[in-house]
């Protein structure tokens, strides 16, 4: 009896180590500058780029965030060598009225572009920082939280 409790133990372990051991990443990110050759006192753009996996979505920044899908968020360390103009702004994200949240959600499919302005104040540029996001898949609903990092250094040692 106490052999077959084992087997039954070591067995559900087993299973359970294999659903948690996938993590989904339905969305995969780039971030670079807007230009290769900067100057100092010149107004550039950071890029961040998402490749996001068919049949799911993308949510934006820009719309009301008290409707319940979680808005992407970036969070940019302080640095000398740059100054942020404005927020961080989506390049043509889609907007629908959502029944199930009802209100209009911004939201991006197959790919997505959000861009943050510098004025650049000093060589070498150095930003760093890090951003939160959720895609939700079309077919199944699940919805999946993501972060990254970035670090960006110019010119590139």
């Amino acid at each position: 009896m106490s052999r077959k409790i084992i087997g039954l133990v070591i067995l559900l372990m087993m299973v359970s180590g294999v659903s948690f051991g996938q993590i989904l990443t339905p969305s995969k990110w780039k971030v670079e500058l807007s230009k290769q050759e900067i100057k100092v006192g010149e107004v550039v753009d950071i890029v961040f780029k998402a490749t996001i996996d068919k049949t799911w979505h993308l949510y934006s920044n820009d719309f009301d965030p008290e409707l319940g899908p979680i808005l992407i968020e970036f969070d940019f360390e302080k640095n000398e060598s740059y100054e942020r103009i404005g927020n961080v702004k989506p390049i043509n994200a889609k907007k629908h009225y959502d029944k199930i949240w009802e209100g209009e959600v911004s939201y991006f499919e197959n790919t997505a572009e959000m861009r943050q302005k510098i004025k650049v104040k000093s060589l070498p540029l150095k930003m760093a920082g890090s951003f939160e996001f959720q895609t939700c898949s079309d077919v199944s609903g699940q919805c999946v939280m993501g972060d990254d990092e970035f670090e960006i250094t110019y010119p590139a040692n």
